[in-house]
């Protein structure tokens, strides 16, 4: 049967199923095809060339992804030695179906690519049509889309087993594809391929796990005590507090089947009462550190007499201070054990003294100057800091602001000149802060001072060399202003060297060391203290104003009270009855 005809048969059984018509498929197939009819619009018959992103738009969906790429690159790697042998390709994609990392056989590179297995390409379904990656996004779960299952005619010759990649929250982070370019007629040959996917997805899940709730106790599952110590099938983290604080995809799944829970809510167990889930005090978990036997592993299931088997790991007592050889003080000085903020502050560690450029992401008043301040002082060589709110300054001024200006250069210009905020910064750090809101007629004036690394004062004619560190900073987002056309790209990806994500106030799992900073930051003179109604009020609420919020709240407090302790009366209306605040009461 020729390519014509195998095309139009394609097509045809695409329509019937939108007619209603039976079929042999998988339901997860014919799913997915009305998906792409319906939602998508995509056409049938139209041939589909591989979408492969530029080069600037792998490289921000790499740095979104650097925690999957660097917990899945050695499963990735020991799952290829595997399979490469039979002709397999292995591709790593984010939670939008970018793939981001990709292991293949260098001797077909051009094939790989021009099929589309490559890093770079685009696998989302509403882009591709059904197909591995993009069906497992929509679905949740995993599966082989092989040959025809495909909606588009041009992947109809690849077989793609996929599994999606859970954090430790539930939300998904990406996909791990296994994809042949030719493969055997048969679906169910790609039967032990996916057993293969899942089992490496699992042990990726782990390491996650293990990696991002070392302070946390950590308890490896089996439902077999027999396998628990040489290959737990999934994993679950506890706090301090008694609470589960995170869990693998199949510990959620495990746990919810054998209480008769809904599985398909993710984060159901995020937050509970480790008590609430086994019949076992949390308490108690120290005396199963050693725990050798069956029985001395064994964990009831809270309402129910199924057991599971846990090897229970303790959580890292390794202080702060035995890693300040790899991490400067001031980064140290950012946070007070917050997850987030300690991730970022390793991550910042890592290039603070390289002159990349830095995107400070977050909502208003999350502390971004602050932040910036520390990478400043945690260089190795300083120089001057200096802050520029490009939203504050007239657009009149800005230019002369920013580049200075030569003697008499203008009507009204100093007879000596001035030196421009961009050349005092030289030898030093340069801060933007709301760099979203710079007029686009600078915007092209800075692209050139960053990219020639020298600056020219208004009504100059020579130019200024500079050795400065740009960190910009926007509580919008730059990439949709990009795609609005209402910011440059071209000075986006300039100042998009890594971007660091500063996680708002009500997120930070280290408030009440913040209140504790804040609070000594706007007494001064005196310890600030606060009742324990009143610290409770200040915990539960929101904080939409993040910390700038705080500073004025305390400041508030201060100016209403003459005693050093803050009562609840003493608060404003809205932190004392906020709907967080009466829900604690």
């Amino acid at each position: 049967m020729n390519n014509t005809r195998l095309h139009k048969d394609h097509v045809q059984e695409i329509t019937s199923i939108l007619d209603g018509r039976a079929s042999e498929r998988d339901d997860v197939v014919v799913q997915s095809w009305l998906r792409c009819l319906n939602d998508h619009s995509l056409d049938p018959e139209h041939k589909g060339e591989a979408r492969i992103v530029t080069t600037n738009v792998l490289r921000e969906h790499q740095q979104e992804s650097e925690d999957l790429l660097r917990i899945s690159r050695f499963g990735m790697e020991d799952l290829y030695r595997r399979l490469n042998t039979m002709g397999y390709v292995l591709l790593l994609t984010d939670a939008k179906g970018v793939t981001v990392d990709f292991i293949g056989d260098d001797k077909v590179d051009r094939k790989l690519k021009r099929a589309g297995l490559y890093i770079g390409s685009e696998w989302s379904e509403n882009k591709a049509g059904t197909c591995g990656v993009g069906a497992c996004l929509a679905t949740g779960e995993p599966m082989t889309i092989h040959q025809s299952d495909h909606f588009d005619i041009a992947h109809t010759s690849l077989s793609c087993t996929a599994a999606p990649i859970y954090d430790s929250s539930g939300s998904m982070m990406g996909v791990l594809d296994v994809s042949l370019l030719m493969s055997p007629s048969e679906k169910y040959s790609q039967a032990l391929t996916l057993e293969v996917v899942k089992s490496c997805v699992r042990r990726i899940e782990l390491a996650n796990l293990m990696s991002t709730r070392k302070s946390d106790w950590l308890l490896r599952l089996n439902s077999s005590s027999e396998f628990l110590n040489v290959d737990p099938s999934c994993a679950i983290s506890v706090g301090n507090n008694g609470e589960i604080s995170g869990l693998t995809h199949g510990a959620h799944k495990m746990i919810a089947e054998k209480m008769g829970k809904d599985t398909e809510l993710p984060d159901g167990f995020i937050g509970k009462p480790f008590e609430d889930v086994f019949n076992f005090d949390f308490n108690d978990l120290p005396f199963m550190l050693d725990a050798e036997t069956p029985g001395e592993q064994a964990l009831e299931m809270r309402g129910g007499k199924d057991v599971i088997f846990a090897n229970v790991q303790a959580p890292s007592r390794k202080k702060i201070k035995n890693t300040s050889g790899s991490i400067p003080t001031a980064l140290h000085k950012i946070h007070g054990g917050d997850p987030e903020m300690e991730s970022l502050a390793g991550k910042a560690a890592r290039i603070v003294d390289k002159q990349i450029s830095i995107i400070l992401q977050g909502e208003t008043g999350v502390g971004k100057e602050f932040v910036a301040k520390a990478l400043h002082e945690a260089r190795k060589k300083r120089g001057p800091f200096v802050a520029i709110n490009c939203a504050a300054l007239p657009e009149s001024l800005i230019e002369s602001e920013l580049f200075g200006y030569a003697p008499n250069s203008f009507t009204g210009a100093h007879s000596k000149g001035k030196i421009g905020l961009i050349e005092k910064s030289n030898g030093g750090t340069l801060f933007l802060d709301e760099i979203g809101d710079m007029p686009m007629t600078l915007q092209a004036r800075l692209l050139r001072v960053l990219a020639e690394r020298e600056v020219m004062a208004v009504g100059a004619t020579k130019t200024m060399p500079l050795d400065i560190r740009v960190i910009s900073a926007s509580h919008r987002n730059l990439k949709e202003l990009v795609d609005k056309g209402q910011f440059r790209q071209d000075l986006y990806y300039r100042l998009n060297g890594v971007v660091l994500s500063i996680p708002a106030l009500r997120n930070r799992h280290d408030k009440i060391w913040v209140m504790r900073q804040i609070s000594a930051m706007v007494s001064r003179d005196f310890q600030l203290k606060f009742s324990k109604d009143a610290e409770v009020a200040l915990r539960n609420y929101s904080w939409p104003g993040n910390i700038r919020e705080m500073i004025n709240v305390f400041e508030l407090c201060i100016a209403l009270n003459d005693e050093n302790v803050v009562e609840l009366a003493d608060l404003p209306e809205h932190v004392k009855y906020s709907d967080a605040a009466l829900r604690s009461e």
